[in-house]
């Protein structure tokens, strides 16, 4: 099984962000035992950004966290025609959003993980939340 991982999940974790740490960090164990993960390339720019803008986190930490990353998630990456493809979806309204489903188009997911499956309603590969699928593996492996 194959996910791509939103940003937010990933920041849960790294910032311990409750109420969601718990099965944030249930994913990020999932992907690295069973699951194929991937998080988006952009979103190793965003990581980065909003743990040493907004966090205050040192450059040393930001970019340990990045490696620590790469070594549990590979990358999806976008190419010119499927950057302009998501720049011109008429489904999202944001183009981040529509940067993560075309990153997850391009690897071929067979889920989006994120707390805000709502941004992805018009999405053809089902976005769920974390807690959505941990029951969704649980109920698999029953």
């Amino acid at each position: 099984m194959k996910v791509l991982v939103d940003i937010n999940v990933i920041l849960d974790v790294i910032l311990r962000r409750e109420p969601y740490f718990s099965d944030s960090k249930r994913i990020v164990d999932c992907c690295i035992s069973f699951v194929d993960g991937f998080i988006a390339l952009h979103s190793f720019a965003t990581i980065f950004y909003v743990l040493n803008e907004k966090e205050h986190k040192d450059t040393d930490f930001c970019r340990n966290t990045i490696n620590n990353l790469l070594y549990v998630f590979d990358v999806a990456g976008l190419n010119k025609h499927q950057l302009i493809s998501a720049i011109n979806n008429g489904s999202f309204s944001d183009l981040e959003d529509s940067m993560q489903y075309g990153s997850a188009e391009a690897c071929k997911v067979d889920y989006i993980i994120t707390r805000d499956s709502e941004d992805f309603k018009d999405s053809s590969i089902p976005a769920i939340t974390p807690t959505a699928f941990l029951a969704l593996i649980h109920d698999c492996s029953v």
